[in-house]
């Protein structure tokens, strides 16, 4: 499967795309999100660095920012959120998410090259949150 979702034991979420990944797919996989574990979760990855193509319009941007909106509502309201891909369209689909997504949700996001930057950054980030320095 080209997407997943992975709620880990620490109450982090990971997405995960492999070889070729679309919109829909991208989409589909965020709606099927929507469940009671949503409300407990600590920080979200999304890891596109295995990814060989992303087949992902502007269009499919905006539809997974509604879902992510409705996700918002459900979700802690400063949420970290971390993208990792390699490649420069995905940092370019990245980014623009990261201003749509900004104007309907509080969530704390970030943009990296490396699955690695993005889980040190989620550590750094929950750590915070733990101690209150938001």
């Amino acid at each position: 499967m080209p997407c997943t979702a992975e709620f880990r034991d620490d109450q982090g979420l990971v997405l995960s795309g492999f070889g070729v990944v679309t919109g829909n797919e991208l989409i589909d996989v965020n709606r099927s999100l929507v469940c009671d574990r949503i409300k407990s979760l600590r920080y979200v990855i999304v890891d596109l660095t295995p990814a060989t193509e992303l087949h992902v319009a502007t269009l499919d941007i905006r539809a997974i920012v509604e879902e992510d909106r409705r996700l918002a509502a459900l979700a802690p309201r400063r949420l970290p959120v971390a993208i990792a891909t390699s490649s420069n369209l995905g940092f370019g689909l990245a980014r623009m998410w990261e201003t749509f997504v900004g104007d309907v949700t509080e969530w704390q996001t970030a943009l990296f090259r490396s699955r690695k930057e993005a889980e040190s950054w989620v550590q750094v980030m929950t750590e915070r949150s733990s101690c209150g320095r938001e």
